[in-house]
């Protein structure tokens, strides 16, 4: 679309490629656009130098190998050993502020696999259409990466709109124009500049782009790959400013971004003492303020919060909050997040050497001084030695509880009168075999953990050796038995499985 101000045609196109960049305006013109304006470039003009002008040798990127001077203010990156990127003065073309302009020498490049312009698709003086990996150039040259020169900005409003304004032209002895990129952190916008001569009625282009900022800081680049075509020229550049849309030339028209719209998800199940992240689907937003009710923190300003905790079993409400300079989108989801119950408590109790846990949880394992025991995954433990344990025990919704002893002595003793008698296989299912310290074959007692007898029972069989005993009947546990003769107690501790 081609409108008119006073001196000034203008041409309007949006640039999709990143919600951030609102639009990009093309002026053929040769004056700058806004006047009186809040510049947060420094030396946008390229004045500041110790660079000759063309035809000097003098070379401003480091990767040159006759580089040997710097544009103040400006990081010259990329290129290769034959870059020649330079100073350009009014003795070779129109320079629009100050005395002389920054140069992108960079021999010729590859845009459409080709040397040639067939794949451009046109929209005014951006460009679309190249493939991936392309423009690219030989190593010497800089490769896929070209030679730029960035400068990074401080003091943004995150969510402010902004402009970048800038004046580009291009060799006067080449008649095409040429292709460059310029990114602020959302990726190349690809446009095409036409040569420039010492004729201030040979109009060139000055370029606003309008982007939302995302941070307090943005770092602003210029791309030149080389020559698109045999005929097309570089890029020369000048007048870089960037500075608040709101100060822009009232005459121009800037773009209005689109609505944001809020979009979220998170895992929204969790344990109670546990922490959650939330991922940001939001479109066109450029400010987020969450709200997590009953959370710890129970708001926040991240594009993606992370470590949202929650303490309390329950169900909890979660907003959103999105924002750009044309208004504000809200997503609530109430009892989004749902919070289990806390896990049965669980202790531990010792038996002898048989550390026990509390039955009922899905799944236990044991650590010994921190360290898991391989293969200690049921709710009893028989421990081989001395020191700290632990039991971690997991309940239907996956969720943990762990409980903790100290100092246990392994091979427990019996108080004084008792003595200990072997007994095996400890855990056992059905039969329990108890070895004969005693000569004849005798009458147990089964005791539970709370001294209660809970069988008296016979031998199944027996030999001078040891006598079998059929314990299938007692219930899954922890159990000592008993057998007395006139001189002694003998008592040992076993688990019934």
């Amino acid at each position: 679309m081609k409108n008119f101000l006073p001196a000034i045609i203008l041409s309007i196109f949006c640039n999709c490629a990143s919600a951030q960049i609102v639009c990009v305006l093309c002026f053929d013109t040769n004056d700058s656009l806004s006047s009186n304006v809040t510049n947060y470039i420094v030396n946008g003009g390229m004045e500041n130098t110790l660079c000759q002008p063309w035809p000097s040798a003098d070379r401003f990127c480091p990767n040159s190998s006759a580089y040997n001077c710097d544009i103040d203010n400006w990081t010259c990156t990329g290129g290769g050993t034959g870059t020649y990127a330079c100073m350009m003065d009014g003795a070779f073309i129109w320079v629009v502020e100050g005395i002389q302009a920054a140069y992108f020498g960079n021999s010729f490049s590859t845009n459409c696999s080709t040397l040639d312009t067939s794949c451009f698709t046109m929209n005014d003086c951006e460009v679309g259409g190249i493939p991936a990996g392309f423009p690219n150039n030989d190593p010497t040259y800089g490769g896929n990466l070209g030679v730029s020169l960035e400068q990074t900005v401080t003091g943004l409003v995150p969510g402010a709109a902004y402009v970048l304004e800038f004046w580009a032209g291009g060799e006067w002895s080449f008649t095409d124009r040429g292709v460059f990129g310029v990114d602020l952190g959302f990726g190349y916008t690809m446009l095409r500049n036409k040569p420039s001569s010492i004729n201030s009625f040979d109009l060139c282009n000055y370029y606003i782009i309008e982007f939302l900022a995302t941070s307090t800081t943005h770092t602003v680049k210029f791309t030149n790959w080389g020559h698109a075509c045999g005929s097309c020229t570089e890029l020369i550049l000048d007048n870089v400013r960037l500075y608040p849309a709101s100060q822009t030339n009232p005459n121009i028209s800037l773009c209005v971004p689109p609505a944001p719209i809020a979009i979220f998800n998170a895992p929204n199940h969790v344990c109670p003492g546990t922490c959650t992240d939330f991922t940001n689907l939001s479109l066109n937003a450029t400010s987020y303020l969450w709200s997590f009710p009953g959370a710890n923190p129970s708001v926040s300003t991240d594009q993606n919060p992370t470590g949202i905790c929650y303490n309390t079993p329950g169900s909890y409400t979660v907003s959103l909050i999105v924002n750009n300079v044309s208004g504000a989108d809200t997503l609530t989801l109430n009892n989004y997040i749902t919070v289990y119950p806390y896990p049965a408590p669980q202790g531990i109790l010792q038996n002898g050497d048989t550390l026990i846990a509390n039955q009922g949880a899905v799944s236990y394992q044991w650590y010994h001084d921190g360290l898991l025991i391989p293969g200690a995954t049921d709710y009893f433990y028989v421990a081989p030695q001395g020191g700290n344990y632990n039991v971690v025990c997991t309940d239907e919704n996956d969720c943990e509880v762990e409980a903790v002893i100290f100092d246990v002595v392994a091979s427990l003793h019996s108080p004084t009168g008792y003595e200990q008698v072997a007994v095996y296989p400890n855990p056992v299912i059905n039969e329990l075999t108890l070895r004969n310290q005693f000569g004849s074959t005798k009458i147990v007692s089964i005791y539970n953990l709370l001294g209660e007898t809970v069988m008296t029972v016979k031998p199944n069989s027996s030999s001078t050796q040891e006598s079998v005993y059929d314990v299938s009947q007692l219930s899954p546990g922890s159990y000592y038995l008993e057998m007395r003769s006139p001189e002694k107690v003998f008592r040992a501790t076993f688990v019934k499985q």
